[in-house]
């Protein structure tokens, strides 16, 4: 069975790449865009392993032939690999001076934990230097490939001159060479570079979809999965994360503050997240956030609309907190506004305590209207 049966959710992409694989028709520049979480590496990488399958054509990728699987592994001699790194100081025959671990442990995360985001401790870009190695690269000869791949992703993080050093490469691209760029970011290219590239579009991911991965991929069960889905807003990493936030107890965490708030209980409030300060750092504060909109609209729609309910295996504790009156749904919506802007403020490297606090206040503000 081909490996694209994995791809879930972007039936459009996938029918233009079958497509130009049958009819023999492969571009020599593909822009993969879209929201971020949604495939679009994986497809990439399908892709190229699908266009030097060794399998019959239906089959194609197969997964377990020898030019599938070292590219599975990333390291096929006709592989070409750039991502946005740390500076690494490259010779010019590739050799990495510098944070060669965080390079090699970004690579090991794609190969083990694609859906699992990594963290660079400081900025990152596409440099110069990395175009430079392509350029080198390219001027070899394929080793035994059918077609070269050089997999491009977040392409939007090359500055101007990468990105002019590696317009060049596209301008004039080495024969059975295929490259395959990413982006999340379609404004931050350069109208040149898009100009020469195939775009294919993959969508946010549906609700039932990002669901059915987090239980059958990842084997998280239902309640989780459902809340998870609903608050990835269509990108599988921000569900996974999500997921992993209740597994580490923040929806628990999330439903202690709201019954804190509801008796007013602002002391104990302050204990609970003095005695979490070392558990809780932007990542998880902003998870617990999402945990706590779905929780407020739950309330608010357990009486007209039960279905609609993320948290069901928390149906009495939101019982509990639903109280015998009305929650009007503008001061629901008032809430739900603040906690955008809470959200957008983490960004801002906000004082995460202070944070919580006003959170804590809009909850109290809440339940009195109430």
């Amino acid at each position: 069975m081909s490996m694209f049966k994995n791809i879930l959710g972007q039936d459009h992409a996938l029918q233009i790449l079958h497509s130009a694989i049958e009819h023999d028709r492969v571009s020599q520049a593909y822009l993969f865009h879209g929201p971020e979480g949604v495939g679009k590496f994986t497809t990439a990488l399908y892709f190229g392993m699908a266009l030097n399958c060794l399998a019959k054509s239906e089959f194609r990728p197969c997964g377990v032939c020898n030019s599938c699987r070292r590219l599975l592994n990333l390291d096929h001699p006709d592989f070409i690999y750039l991502f946005p790194t740390l500076n690494l100081r490259m010779t010019d025959e590739g050799e990495i001076r510098d944070n060669l671990d965080s390079y090699e442990a970004y690579i090991q995360n794609k190969k083990d934990t694609p859906w699992l985001q990594y963290h660079f401790n400081r900025a990152t870009e596409i440099r110069r230097e990395s175009v430079a190695f392509l350029i080198k690269r390219l001027s070899l000869s394929i080793f035994d490939a059918n077609y070269r791949i050089c997999l491009i992703e977040n392409a939007d993080m090359m500055n101007i001159q990468t990105s002019n050093a590696f317009l060049k490469i596209l301008e004039e691209p080495p024969a059975k060479t295929v490259m395959l760029l990413t982006t999340s970011r379609l404004s931050s290219l350069l109208p040149t570079i898009l100009s020469r590239c195939q775009p294919i579009y993959f969508r946010p991911l549906s609700q039932s979809v990002t669901e059915s991965l987090l239980r059958n991929k990842l084997e998280y069960d239902e309640p989780t999965a459902r809340a998870a889905a609903r608050i990835g807003s269509g990108n599988f990493k921000t569900a996974v994360q999500v997921a992993e936030g209740s597994s580490q107890g923040l929806r628990d965490l999330a439903f202690q503050i709201m019954e804190l708030a509801m008796g007013d209980k602002e002391l104990d409030f302050v204990n609970l997240i003095d005695s979490l300060k070392d558990q809780l750092n932007a990542e998880s504060v902003k998870n617990l956030l999402s945990y706590m909109g779905f929780l407020v609209n739950d309330i608010a729609v357990l009486r007209s609309n039960p279905e609609e309910i993320t948290n069901i295996d928390k149906l009495d504790e939101l019982k509990k907190l639903a109280r015998d009156d009305d929650i009007f749904i503008e001061d629901v919506l008032k809430f739900l506004g603040l906690l955008e802007d809470f959200q957008r403020k983490i960004a801002g490297k906000v004082n995460l305590r202070l944070l919580m606090m006003n959170c804590f206040y809009a909850l109290k503000d809440l339940y009195r209207s109430a």
